[in-house]
């Protein structure tokens, strides 16, 4: 169990370093206030130093066998895969169908494959995820979010 949590500590470090060398890439500061490369290097650079923690607790902490339960049964394998797999499909069909319905079906694939709530909450939580975060974005904090290519549906205002 620790050479486990020693190597994710290794993985996550590396991923910070990743994020502080590239947010320096970027703009630090800008003429209005924090920049685009400010977020992205203090969240690297907290990863990296939590990381670090991490590793060490992990190299302090006596060798043990693997808890019961830390590798998933097949149903855990299973919903860990469809979530894997709906957020690349996600990616895949956004500039196609937008964010809309492509969030919308995201989260009501997800929601009913994964939960054990009723389908009404389901419907609900899927709507407001998906045109209410839209509504949200692009009328009161005027962030675009990707709207769909398809002729078809652009003229349907998605």
């Amino acid at each position: 169990m620790k050479r486990v949590y020693q190597v994710a500590s290794l993985c996550f470090l590396a991923f910070s370093g990743y994020l502080v060398f590239e947010s320096r890439q970027m703009e630090y500061y800008a003429d209005l206030g924090p920049g685009p490369g400010f977020f992205p290097f203090w969240l690297g650079a907290a990863l990296g130093i939590l990381s670090i923690i991490w590793l060490i607790q992990a190299s302090r902490e006596p060798e043990g066998a693997l808890e019961a339960g830390f590798i998933p049964k097949r149903l855990g394998l299973v919903r860990i895969l469809s979530v894997l797999v709906a957020m690349v499909l996600f990616a895949c069909v956004l500039d196609d169908l937008g964010f809309q319905l492509t969030m919308l079906i995201f989260l009501g694939v997800l929601l009913i494959a994964l939960g054990r709530q009723k389908l009404i909450v389901t419907a609900a939580v899927a709507l407001v995820g998906s045109f209410g975060v839209y509504y949200v974005f692009k009328h009161w904090l005027d962030v675009p979010l990707p709207t769909s290519s398809v002729d078809f549906l652009r003229n349907l205002g998605l």
